[in-house]
């Protein structure tokens, strides 16, 4: 699945969730969760990493869902929008090891590029360059051609694995933004449990996750 059609997928999981919202009366509970903290992490000028920032927000969101979605008195709906909501996170998490998988796939083409180098094309060009040159100039045309075209030959070949180079170094970087982005993002409590899915009731001891702490606790080494 392309990036395009990822998108493309978590929006309609995301707009059949605000439909739930909807039917639920909670949507604009929802809306004010999705706009975040009032005074973010960091705008009192207190230190906070990129990371710590959004571990942070996800925290806010978690704790305004989990009160919107469990003040539902329809249990059966509350199974919904706990199963809608859970698709998200599981839909988010699948997109990180596509991106990755993406990755991988891209530098193994652009290091077979670098293995096998257009010899072929570099040789075409050489012997074009040979022909030119005795067809102008004789002898001493051809000659001067082979040179010209052993240089020329050498410069198809070179541009080549330039142009791979670019693409591993490309595909490498992509990679480990990738690996980051699951790795901080493995961080982050779920909004909602597999059991809470099920049986629609909620777990108090999963209101005390937090991925900020999670976060913290990961830059001090564990």
């Amino acid at each position: 699945m392309s990036s395009l059609e990822q998108m493309d997928a978590l929006k309609q999981i995301q707009d059949a969730c605000l439909v739930l919202e909807v039917d639920a009366g909670i949507s604009k509970a929802m809306e004010r969760a999705r706009e975040g903290r009032f005074i973010p992490l960091g705008a009192m000028g207190e230190e906070a990493s990129p990371d710590e920032y959004f571990a942070d927000e996800h925290d806010h969101f978690r704790e305004k869902a989990r009160d919107a979605y469990f003040s539902v008195q329809d249990v059966e709906l509350r199974k919904k929008l706990i199963a809608s909501q859970r698709k998200i996170d599981s839909h988010v998490m699948r997109s990180f090891e596509a991106d990755i998988a993406a990755a991988n796939h891209a530098i193994s083409i652009a290091t077979a590029k670098m293995q096998n180098q257009p010899w072929a094309k570099a040789a075409v060009f050489a012997a074009g360059a040979v022909a030119i040159g005795y067809w102008a100039f004789g002898l001493v045309g051809a000659i001067a051609g082979a040179v010209g075209g052993f240089f020329l030959g050498q410069g198809v070949i070179s541009e080549a694995k330039s142009t791979a180079t670019i693409e591993v170094n490309q595909g490498t970087q992509e990679l480990e933004d990738a690996r980051k982005e699951r790795a901080q993002r493995s961080l982050w409590p779920e909004c909602f449990s597999r059991s809470e899915e099920i049986t629609g009731e909620r777990e108090q001891h999963l209101d005390r996750e937090s991925a900020y702490a999670n976060v913290l606790q990961a830059g001090k080494g564990g």
